[in-house]
């Protein structure tokens, strides 16, 4: 018999495994599908609904949006973006630390430019 799935574990896993690269909660959702099939078709079969496979793959982005706030509590590897859709990722920075980078290669990026 398939365990419950543990999103929140799973998740953080998922993003220290790929440390760096910056996913949408559809395409975790999407891993956690392929990855986990038995935990899936558990949670398909305990749902009240008739879940077919892409109302359950929007019912696990739902539940990753929903334990986002959870999850940087326990994990506060994993950092959000701002803009939309969200973009969860792994790292090790400290928030201030990654503004700093992030504005740095924003000037070096403009710098190249000359204006008319």
């Amino acid at each position: 018999m398939a365990g419950k799935l543990r999103m929140r574990e799973v998740v953080f896993a998922y993003l220290k495994n790929n440390a760096g690269a910056k996913f949408t909660a559809l395409q975790i959702a999407e891993w956690i599908f392929a990855t986990y099939p038995a935990e899936c078709e558990e949670k398909r079969r305990r749902s009240a609904r008739n879940l077919d496979d892409i109302s359950l793959v929007q019912q696990l982005v739902a539940e990753i949006g929903a334990h986002r706030p959870e999850m940087q509590k326990k994990h506060p590897q994993i950092k959000i973006t701002e803009e939309r859709p969200r973009k969860y990722y792994y790292s090790e920075q400290a928030a201030d630390a990654e503004v700093v980078q992030a504005e740095a290669g924003q000037k070096e990026e403009g710098a190249g430019h000359l204006s008319a």
